[in-house]
């Protein structure tokens, strides 16, 4: 019997457990803190799934009433071993959800099929982690931390695979040489906001990191301010309306500004992330347009400080979100893009439709009863999440530790349930979009649609709020595809929505024109503020958020043709409460009958629409026919063209032609470096050398080698397979800031190193030492920074000395090194 005393460790957390023993630690918890009948049957229905299908009832700290026995057959359990135990049992797939029974199967087996990435000295340095998640991961730290000033970075990882590290190391990174140094992360939803502040208050260096939202009470907000000009407060997490604000625009500016402001206002702002980068494109057509407002800001902050650096994140990058992310973000500024340009693999994958809604929910009722704990159900409309929510706690299902989250929860509700969701006092969340994007809860078992997504973006990033711990999740997609209440209908409706046609969009214009006030030039540019609540001709006057919101819809679409660009909104407070200020990149708007602008503001329309329903197109396809075609690859490689993805093996097409899960995937990304060399902090010579180490082997004089290269100045280190984490280590208090380290067998293929001083340890393998000096040519023609080669000079590659082909300078011991540098306590 696994005990909880057994499974904890003494400060309560579970030590060294895998994701099978958290889970059942988990079940036993909250099945100790249940008190309604429902909630007990399927937590133990998902305990009786972690223990193999059979459970011992004497593991209970709380017995079974008579009640809770009665609800057996409801929850596909029974009595076995003479009522000492109960099982699972075998329903074959009842109620009309095709291939349940087969992914509810249980598997203990890690599914992440990600291979790990070698660990950096920063990594070690300032965060809790030993290595990397992929080899992605590792490119996109290495990229953020040899970013240029004033430069865009736009990074496209698996949901789950750590994209948060990168603005959590970025702070403490920046805040070890100015201590008020600060970053902003704009994030899409307040549970997001508020998911990030939990987590973050549990990290050294990172404890006083805000969420401030449009729910902050008054005094609340105050204090977080405060605190950021302060420079109290290292990450400060944004939504993209509160950042926009003209109050806190102020703040922003004064953080971004070189020098002092005022004494005691310490804050430096450094970067400028945006968490789930992808929605600005898709949610920005109309729905919040103030997230392609965005690029204003950082506009506004690089006229403070132009080495301010931009960050986008995403989970899903298509093409139409890549294109509008650079034309908008890039500005006059270098531009990386790191892809992992690899699907996720944990969840086995189920899709059934229906001709009724009445089918679906019978279905529905089936799996929520059966779904592993903790689960996640999605609706599109908030009045559906609503009704489900409040079926699943009447008196039929229920259910009690169950909360319904939407873009209509409040303010003080919407912490609770992320607080309650985290503290595992919760085992299910109705909710829409608006909750999960980016929350990092690991366990999370089970996703399931009642609906069907309006692109499968949506639907993957979805499904990513499962099994993010290494474990087995369910992905289940039940929806309706009939007659009436076509679920097919209204994602269609969703995705081709939000566009004007040109009639319509011309006259808004001019409506808009008509009414604009404060027109002044800017050098040759016309700058001028445009009233929200103007009215396009023929469209009876009547203010409110349905006019604003398509006027918002206009401008957001003639910025994203390059016709105009929204600025900040003015600062002097002043101006009418729904006003953007833009400035016209394109004269001939100015007309109102030039053909040519306005045939480009609608080819852009057009293209869109045309892309939207492409993709959308293509992922109905799939779901109508999820045997055809495996799920996971099909909706992947609409998301990312570009990119190649194996089947999953856990789809219903996988399972019906057998196709075995991947077991090994390598993630991309460390084929991307930036064009510009990083900081040279040493007066080593821009060539190439030769350094004779004092340890050939590598092994007792590891340490004394790393500290001698990294007091040289050397920042990045390639060494022979199985050395990077010892080297890591060794670079953890070494005089490095980056202490960057590759593994050999990380530098193959298209993979390069970061332009930084580099030395290169060479390995006893004659071929593998063949391929890094073919490899370290390459750099030294591509790269300025200095590379060191650290080997015996008599070694003899391909028939010649080193000495005699590495480098047109003598060979220098390694005892030399620092002398070499300028460092005068040289040993």
């Amino acid at each position: 019997m696994l005990s909880d005393a057994l499974l904890r460790s003494r400060d309560g957390q579970v030590e060294g457990a895998t994701w099978v023993v958290r889970s059942i630690d988990r079940c036993l918890r909250a099945l100790a803190a249940a008190t309604a009948p429902a909630d007990r049957m399927a937590l133990l229905r998902s305990l009786t799934r972690l223990k193999g299908g059979r459970v011992d009832l004497d593991l209970l700290a709380v017995p079974l009433t008579l009640d809770e026995y009665a609800l057996l057959g409801r929850f596909g359990l029974a009595r076995t071993n003479s009522d000492k135990s109960l099982r699972i049992v075998d329903e074959e797939d009842q109620a009309g959800v095709d291939g349940l029974q087969a992914a509810l199967r249980f598997d203990s087996a890690p599914r992440h099929a990600y291979e790990p990435a070698s660990p950096d000295g920063v990594l070690l340095r300032l965060s809790q982690h030993q290595r990397y998640r992929t080899v992605a991961q590792k490119a996109a730290t290495r990229a953020l931390l040899t970013q240029p000033p004033g430069s865009g970075l736009m990074v496209s990882m698996p949901t789950g695979s750590g994209k948060s590290l990168l603005f959590q190391i970025a702070a403490n990174f920046e805040r070890e040489t100015q201590a008020g140094a600060c970053a902003i992360v704009i994030t899409p939803t307040v549970a997001l906001g508020l998911d990030h502040e939990r987590t973050l208050s549990g990290m050294r260096g990172l404890e006083a990191s805000k969420a401030l939202t449009g729910d902050t009470s008054f005094a609340e907000a105050e204090a977080i301010i405060n605190g950021f000009r302060r420079g109290n407060i290292p990450l400060l997490l944004l939504s993209p309306e509160k950042a926009l604000s003209p109050a806190l625009l102020g703040h922003l500016v004064e953080a971004a500004t070189l020098g002092s402001v005022e004494f005691g206002l310490e804050a430096r702002l450094t970067h400028v992330f945006v968490d789930e980068a992808h929605i600005i494109e898709s949610w920005g057509r109309g729905f919040r347009p103030d997230f392609q407002r965005l690029p204003a800001l950082l506009g506004r902050l690089r006229q403070t400080n132009p080495g301010i650096r931009a960050v986008l994140l995403s989970a899903t990058l298509p093409e139409s979100a890549r294109r509008v992310l650079r034309s908008a973000w890039q500005l006059d500024g270098d531009w990386l893009e790191v892809d992992a340009r690899l699907p996720r693999y944990e969840h086995d994958i189920v899709v059934a439709s229906y001709d009724w809604e009445s089918q679906r929910d019978a279905a529905l009722d089936y799996l929520i009863d059966r779904a592993p704990r903790p689960a996640i159900i999605y609706t599109t409309q908030i009045a559906d999440a609503a009704a489900l929510q409040a079926r699943l706690c009447d008196s039929d299902h229920g259910y009690r530790r169950v909360a319904l989250f939407t873009g209509d929860t409040g303010a003080q509700d919407r912490r609770q349930i992320v607080d309650r969701w985290a503290a595992d006092e919760l085992d299910v969340v109705v909710a829409t979009s608006a909750f999960g994007m980016g929350i990092d809860k690991a366990d999370v078992r089970s996703v399931i649609h009642a609906c069907l997504p309006e692109g499968p973006a949506r639907w993957y990033q979805e499904i990513g709020r499962a099994s993010r711990d290494n474990g087995q999740g369910l992905a289940a997609c039940l929806f309706v595809d009939g007659p009436t209440n076509s679920d097919v209908k209204q994602a269609y409706g969703l995705a081709t929505s939000g566009w004007l046609t040109r009639d319509l969009a011309e006259q808004r214009w001019a409506g808009l024109l008509a009414a604009a006030t404060a027109r002044k030039y800017i050098g040759d540019r016309l700058q001028m503020t445009i009233n929200l609540d103007a009215f396009r001709e023929g469209l009876r006057p009547r203010a409110g958020d349905w006019n604003r919101g398509w006027n918002m819809t206009l401008l957001t679409l003639m910025q994203r043709a390059g016709v105009l660009r929204v600025l900040s909104m003015p600062m002097d407070g002043d101006q009418p409460e729904f006003a953007w200020t833009i400035e016209i990149l394109d004269a001939r708007v100015l007309s109102g009958v030039d053909d040519a602008v306005w045939q480009k503001v609608s080819d852009l329309r057009d293209s869109e629409l045309a892309d939207a329903r492409a993709d959308l197109d293509a992922f109905v396809k799939v779901m109508r026919h999820p045997t055809k075609a495996c799920v996971t690859r099909s909706a992947f490689e609409v998301i990312e063209p570009h990119s190649y993805a194996p089947a999953c093996g856990r789809c219903p097409s996988c399972r019906k032609t057998g196709i075995a899960p991947p077991s090994h995937l390598v993630a991309a990304g460390l084929e991307q470096r930036w064009s510009e060399a990083g900081e040279c902090r040493t007066a080593l010579p821009r060539e190439t050398l030769l350094v004779t180490p004092t340890d050939p082997q590598f092994e007792d004089g590891l340490a004394s080698l790393v500290e001698t290269l990294t007091r040289s100045g050397v920042d990045q280190i390639v060494v022979p397979h199985g050395l990077a984490g010892r080297t890591a280590a060794h670079m953890l208090h070494a005089d490095t800031r980056l202490g960057l380290v590759l593994d050999e067998r990380e530098w193959l293929g298209e993979n390069r190193l970061a332009d930084v001083p580099t030395a290169i340890l060479l390995p006893d393998d004659a071929l593998a030492a063949e391929i890094m000096l073919d490899r370290a040519g390459d750099f030294r023609a591509r790269c300025s920074s200095p590379l060191l080669i650290v080997a015996r000079p008599e070694r003899i590659v391909r028939g010649r000395r080193l000495d005699q082909t590495v480098s047109r300078y003598a060979p220098y011991a390694e005892a030399q090194l620092a002398g070499l540098a300028g460092i005068e306590d040289a040993a």
